[in-house]
């Protein structure tokens, strides 16, 4: 397993938030990142070491809905 870091950026490119993501791959990473997705951040990008490995464009009603479920599963 590898570890990376995933950054949530938002409209300007800039960093909002990171968290450690563990993966076989940089696919599975990516897949991983994908779910990062929340409001206010539209990209998340994945780094293995010094190593852009992708970026993702989150799309802003996969973002919504997944802050939705969460707030849902709280109650």
């Amino acid at each position: 397993m590898a570890t990376y870091r995933a950054f949530r950026l938002d409209k300007r490119r800039e960093i909002r938030s990171g968290v450690w993501v563990t993966a076989p791959n940089d696919a599975a990473a990516k897949a991983q990142a994908e779910e990062l997705c929340e409001d206010g951040a539209p990209f998340v990008e994945v780094w293995r070491g010094e190593r852009l490995v992708d970026e993702v464009e989150c799309k802003p009603d996969e973002a919504s809905a997944r802050n939705d479920r969460e707030v849902g599963a709280r109650r």
